[in-house]
């Protein structure tokens, strides 16, 4: 594992980065822009040469994953991994990833386009995704709006599942809310909502954000709220 620190950071407080990468050019690009971010204190790369090892010990604030095979089972273990522990995770796709189910699995806190990204967009998702919202580019939120509403619709989920209160933070969060405003816009505390949305992920049978809002639509849960 590779360590770069930020001297303009060390010693006051910041994000803890690590890196998963598959590619070596990729990997040092994410890590150099990294590092020269006010917000970051300490950037670490992990080589996915060795998928069936999970970076594990030291805790990270988050998981920058980078990988062109996201159906493989190394990616998805480290941030599986990541998840456990308690990081938080931003998924760099590439701009012709196919592969919905395997983008809406991982349980991501964020998205971004590989080719896209720059050290304004790393320091905007990096805010976005501490302070509770979903950053999540203009392509990718189309293609799963398109999917939810081409797809035939499925058994519908049981709505007297969801509390009123669940039904109220699901159409805010599917709006793209972060915790703080949908605390704001409901009046209760910012750990209030993280209960409720635990409680909507696990009705929902949902491994994010994402996907539950995908899920909602699908199913046309948002026009019963």
């Amino acid at each position: 594992m590779e360590r770069f620190g930020n001297p303009f950071t060390e010693g006051r407080g910041g994000f803890s980065v690590l890196v998963f990468a598959d590619n070596e050019l990729a990997r040092r690009g994410l890590s150099d822009m990294l590092s020269s971010l006010d917000s970051v204190t300490e950037v670490n790369t992990f080589v996915a040469a060795y998928p069936d090892h999970v970076p594990c010990g030291r805790p990270y604030d988050i998981l920058v994953l980078a990988c062109e095979d996201l159906a493989a089972t190394g990616p998805y273990q480290v941030a599986d991994a990541a998840f456990s522990q308690g990081a938080k995770i931003l998924l760099l796709l590439g701009r012709r990833c196919e592969s919905l189910d395997a983008v809406t699995r991982f349980p991501s806190n964020g998205f971004l386009i590989q080719d896209d990204v720059t050290e304004d967009a790393l320091a905007q998702a990096l805010s976005r995704i501490d302070s509770g919202e979903i950053p999540m580019p203009a392509m990718l939120a189309n293609r799963l709006l398109e999917r939810a509403r081409g797809t035939t619709p499925q058994v519908r989920a049981d709505c007297t599942k969801l509390t009123p209160r669940e039904r109220e933070t699901l159409i805010l969060l599917a709006e793209g809310l972060s915790n703080k405003q949908i605390a704001r816009r409901m009046l209760i505390s910012q750990h209030g909502v993280k209960r409720l949305v635990a409680n909507i992920l696990a009705k929902l049978n949902c491994s994010n954000r994402t996907l539950a809002a995908a899920v909602a639509i699908k199913q046309g849960l948002l026009e019963e709220v």
